[in-house]
């Protein structure tokens, strides 16, 4: 199936295999509304997955294909970058790795660049109330605060490091109702993520030096340091999956 999806403020054209939707991808939008029937209460899907596994575009697929069911709660995707501290704060603070001090803004995107403690609040906000959630603008390069209105019942949030096996984060799991991770082999990942950055307006020589500094060791963390999911899906290079 060809689809047009609205990802991170763009209109993207996908494809997902037939066979997927069927046995994998519909399957899913039908135990998330199981899951919201049994609790009775706002459901929270998380989606982890590694820099440039095309999370964001699944997680736009299964609300497309949950708007087309009619047999289906739909649901609403939340993205976990608009927790991205400001620009302002990664210019002026830093961390020491191996004894060497490095700008946050130089390893965006990196766990230690989203504000942890804003992103627990929204999640037990969702249990009780409908919040606003925070949006990371692609033309600012910056978070927008309140920018989304949460009023589905079950909601997809999809990012890197929810699942990441650090202290505090790795509670993180604890406010979701079913997690779901995306494995896949790191060398389809790098192509992939130097030509999203090429998209977004740096030179190619810039968005290789970013992968090798910043992308390559967020994929590496995503997938050699996250705690396991309810369900994990693997990624072949085609962008077709199959249940681990």
């Amino acid at each position: 199936m060809k689809v047009s999806l609205n990802v991170s403020g763009f209109e993207t054209e996908a494809t997902f295999p037939d066979k997927d939707i069927e046995q994998i991808h519909k399957p899913l939008v039908e135990k998330f509304t199981r899951l919201f029937e049994q609790k009775k209460e706002r459901t929270i899907i998380f989606l982890c997955a590694p820099p440039g596994s095309g999370k964001s575009t699944l997680a736009a697929f299964w609300e497309h294909l949950s708007h087309q069911q009619t047999n289906v709660e739909p649901l609403q995707v939340l993205p976990f970058d608009g927790f991205h501290y400001p620009n302002e704060i990664l210019d002026s603070n830093y961390i020491v790795r191996d004894e060497e001090k490095i700008k946050l803004r130089t390893i965006k995107g990196s766990h230690e660049t989203f504000n942890l403690t804003s992103l627990i609040d929204k999640l037990k906000q969702l249990k009780v109330k409908n919040p606003t959630w925070p949006y990371y603008d692609r033309n600012l390069h910056d978070p927008v605060d309140d920018a989304i209105s949460v009023d589905k019942n079950i909601v997809v949030i999809e990012g890197n490091w929810l699942l990441l096996n650090e202290p505090v984060w790795n509670g993180l799991h604890e406010l979701a109702d079913f997690t779901i991770f995306i494995d896949t082999d790191a060398k389809f990942l790098e192509e992939r993520l130097v030509n999203r950055k090429v998209r977004g307006g740096t030179t190619l020589e810039e968005a290789v030096e970013f992968y090798k500094n910043s992308d390559s060791k967020n994929v590496d963390k995503v997938l050699d340091h996250s705690i396991p999911a309810d369900l994990t899906l693997f990624m072949s290079q085609d962008g077709s999956f199959q249940i681990n």
